[in-house]
């Protein structure tokens, strides 16, 4: 069965978040579509303020098609890195309706 152009859900197969970097790409994972969140708020949504092992830990995303990691920025909502190169991720937020001026998001 098709489901082209229709949300599907991935239920069980997102590392398990009992470790830190699962408990990082859980809280990835709920960031909607069209949406961004930063490095920071990633890290203080799961107690910690451990901003770089957040970057670490989503750089190291297994699964990078059905956990959002692109939708991770920087605190000043400049894009940042991606393992695809910073004009995949752009053109990946674009494709989603986020404006992007001069590397930046505008809100």
């Amino acid at each position: 069965m098709a489901y082209y152009g229709k949300k599907t859900e991935f239920n069980g197969i997102i590392p398990d978040k009992h470790d830190f970097k699962g408990k990082v790409l859980q809280e990835v994972a709920k960031i909607p579509y069209g949406e961004v969140r930063t490095y920071k708020q990633i890290s203080e949504s799961i107690g910690t303020k451990a901003y770089r092992a957040v970057g670490t830990a989503i750089g190291r995303n297994p699964l990078p098609i059905i956990i959002p990691c692109h939708r991770v920025v920087k605190s000043d909502l400049h894009v940042g890195g991606f393992f695809g190169g910073t004009e995949m991720k752009k053109e990946m937020l674009e494709n989603e309706g986020i404006c992007i001026v001069d590397g930046k998001i505008k809100k």
